[in-house]
């Protein structure tokens, strides 16, 4: 193929992942190709290609179009095909990871190329200056402009961690003035002037500033840890905002990035690290920060009022946040904006927040795996949670955790050192913000088709009406309600929420969702903040309240639903049948203590800074005792409230313990069951024979010759048939106790 060079039509810039930089005709933000005539005379493109394929230059054929001498044209890489308008759409896209890029004139002669490169969003690549050959990726993007005033800065060093102080260097592409600011305020042409080098270094020696600002009233609140300043200097990091301008205006982006600096400084933090960067104004001003009492507080209403109650657009606010993760390598950098998040732990000194990505604010979305549980790496929303929140900083870390493996939804997590403008800011959570976007990356399934039940949702209202006036106990009832309702997404939800003796629920911290029109509603596990506190709690007397005098914590209209299906004996029967196999298996106190464990070693290491940060919690190691000591002694409390509510006889010495499981050659799990069980070989040896069951009046009722089980193997058998009592397994000389129980 002939490669004509020196041609005065070239390709000048392009982008490949366009999210709100340019629309098409259909409103549309697709890749686009910009073409410049760098000559005195007009060029008719007809006949001419463009094609992405260097085997097929031919690809897409341009219209009888003319370009200017000097101007630029715009084409659409949409894959659309429309030549037939004044808008141009080739029939082919670019790769989001870049591909190259060839332009061909009306004799399938090649005359210009752009190679491949992956770009980010709305960054385009481009020749700077038009027309030459040095091709350079731009921040700002200028379609159907000029390249020339589309500056770039060039930094010494990348953003992160380092273990000595050093001058950080700024080039400049043009000769614009660049500005920069150390508050993380935004550069204009009023901030400082950078002329050669900015010294970073390590401040944490420096004064706090924005942590001795007060973030709750001064008066001990309920349930939640009041402010109070650290009681010394923190950590701290250099947060460094810049940009160029050239007579006024912006010609570059604004650039943020934060520097930490000290002597193995990388070995302070064993968590990922979060830098959030906004002008101070936007968290702690009195009429405008979202992060302080403020203009809203009214001291007669402590507990409700204040601008961190403030909700809604308005109170959003523009952010910068970068990502390091445990490497100090950088995981994601953009814009965003900012909420606080959640009720009533908005008035606790440390806020939840709650990150948005959208357009206006230059990423559509946090495209990153942000939690190593779930394999997804693109987010709309995220929560980053504060450890204030009634109980200690693991309680529903460690409850979501032990009930993932069962059939809800529920929240995964994890902690994160947090710091403002710089400062130290302490351990949040990192979590999924429970909506319909989380519905649509958990179960592929459209945001649009997913609802979630609000105050008044018409079909759950009428639902409850038929419930109301319908008895359940009658089979034909309660066969329309699971048609409404995911039964065992149902029953699994309550068995977590009472295990684990959450008190603020279920009038509180409620969430359900369906498809649209035809789907059964399912439960949220969902903020378990004030679950471990009494391990012989009764949660079956919580649920069944009927005393209309009560609002909280059950109130009547909170346990209306469970007291009704509760009437049901095929519900009750695969409640407690569920209930006995979870506490045999995700709910087996050696499971338990292995989940517990791991979470509490994530959050001790950064104890120390955090306490002197907040002074919260008070005594950490007193509170991961109180939940270790539930999670030891509830199994026993709930096998005799279950032997009492469902009025059948359970045995503590039945259930597996944490020194027991598993210590046998054979293992049968969970024990009692439902009918269905495993028999799992715990040996390395082979074991083959003869299997029976035998019931308690001696009778076989099943048996085989033909047992087979290969060392760490689990064998699957099902005898829901069988009606519920006792009976024995005999697996060769070897006789193990079944409790059956439906």
């Amino acid at each position: 193929m002939i490669h004509a060079k020196g041609q005065n039509l070239v390709i000048n810039e392009i982008m490949s992942n366009n999210e709100r930089t340019i629309k098409d005709q259909d409103s549309d933000f697709v890749d686009w190709i910009e073409l410049y005539n760098n000559s005195d005379s007009s060029i008719n493109l007809l006949g001419f290609f463009l094609s992405d394929d260097y085997n097929n230059l031919g690809k897409w054929v341009f219209p009888e179009i003319t370009i200017s001498p000097h101007e630029f044209l715009i084409i659409f890489a949409s894959g659309k095909n429309i030549t037939e308008t004044s808008e141009l759409h080739t029939n082919f896209k670019i790769s989001l990871s870049g591909e190259e890029i060839f332009l061909s004139n009306s004799f399938g002669i090649m005359i210009s190329q752009v190679a491949e490169i992956d770009l980010a969003i709305d960054e385009t690549y481009g020749r700077f200056p038009d027309a030459s050959p040095n091709w350079i990726k731009i921040n700002t993007p200028s379609p159907k402009q000029s390249n020339n005033t589309s500056n770039r800065l060039i930094f010494s060093h990348t953003e992160g961690f380092f273990d000595s102080s050093f001058y950080l260097k700024i080039s400049s592409l043009l000769v614009d003035t660049i500005y920069y600011t150390l508050d993380g305020s935004l550069p204009t042409d009023t901030s400082h002037i950078f002329i050669d080098s900015i010294f970073i270094q390590d401040v944490s020696s420096s004064a706090n500033i924005l942590s001795e600002i007060p973030t709750s009233p001064e008066q001990h609140l309920i349930w939640f840890h009041a402010f109070q300043k650290p009681s010394g200097l923190i950590h701290k990091g250099v947060v460094l905002r810049c940009a160029s301008y050239n007579k006024g205006i912006r010609t570059s982006k604004v650039y943020t990035k934060s520097f930490f600096v000290g002597n193995n400084v990388l070995d302070k933090y064993s968590l990922p690290v979060i830098s959030l960067v906004t002008d101070k104004n936007n968290f702690f001003n009195a009429d405008t920060g979202i992060y302080v009492p403020g203009v809203h507080y009214n001291e007669t209403d402590p507990i409700n009022t204040g601008n961190y109650f403030q909700r809604g657009e308005y109170w959003e606010r523009l952010l910068h946040i970068e990502y390091f993760d445990t490497n100090g390598n950088i995981g994601f950098a953009q814009n965003a904006g900012v909420r606080i998040h959640g009720g009533a732990t908005r008035h606790a000194a440390q806020k939840s927040l709650r990150l948005y990505a959208r357009r206006e604010y230059g990423t559509q979305h946090f495209n990153y795996q942000l939690l190593p549980q779930k394999d997804v790496s693109q987010y709309k929303r995220f929560i980053l949670r504060s450890s204030m929140s009634g109980g200690t900083m693991i309680r529903d870390d460690i409850a979501q955790d032990i009930s993932m493996n069962l059939n809800i939804e529920s929240q995964n997590s994890l902690p994160v050192i947090v710091f403002i403008n710089g400062e130290y800011w302490g351990v949040h959570t990192i979590k999924d913000r429970i909506d319909e976007r989380y519905i649509e990356y958990t179960y592929n399934i459209d945001k649009d088709s997913v609802e979630f039940k609000g105050w008044s949702n018409p079909d759950y209202e009428n639902l409850m009406n038929f419930i109301e006036f319908n008895d359940l106990s009658d089979n034909t009832n309660y066969d329309y309600v699971k048609e409404q309702i995911d039964i065992n997404n149902f029953i699994d939800y309550y068995i977590s929420e009472i295990f684990f003796a959450n008190y603020d629920w279920p009038a509180n911290n409620v969430k359900c969702w369906r498809v649209k029109n035809n789907g059964r509603w399912r439960w949220v596990l969902y903020d378990l903040d004030f679950s471990f506190f009494e391990e012989d709690y009764n949660m079956f007397s919580h649920l069944t309240n009927n005393d209309s005098t009560i609002t909280w914590p059950n109130s009547l209209s909170s346990t209306f639903l469970f007291r009704s299906l509760m009437k049901n004996k095929l519900f009750s029967n695969q409640f407690s049948s569920r209930y006995i196999d979870i506490l045999n298996s995700d709910f087996c106190i050696e499971n338990m203590v292995k989940v517990s464990d791991k979470i509490v070693n994530l959050y001790k290491a950064e104890l120390s800074s955090h306490i002197n940060r907040w002074g919260y919690p008070l005594n950490f190691q007193d509170d991961v005792d109180k939940v270790f000591s539930f999670l030891n002694n509830r199994t026993g409390f709930e096998v005799q409230n279950i032997s009492d509510f469902f009025d059948i006889d359970l045995a503590v010495n039945d259930f597996c313990s944490f020194d027991s499981l598993f210590s046998e050659k054979l293992v049968v799990y969970p024990n009692p069951n439902s009918g269905i069980f495993y028999i799992y070989n715990n040996s390395l040896d082979i074991c083959n024979g003869f299997i029976d069951i035998i019931n308690v009046c001696g009778t076989f009722v099943f048996n085989s010759n033909n047992f087979l089980l290969n060392p760490k193997e689990s064998k699957y058998f099902d005898f829901s048939y069988l009606p519920s009592n006792l009976y024995f397994l005999r697996v060769n000389d070897k006789v193990y106790k079944i409790l059956i129980i439906k």
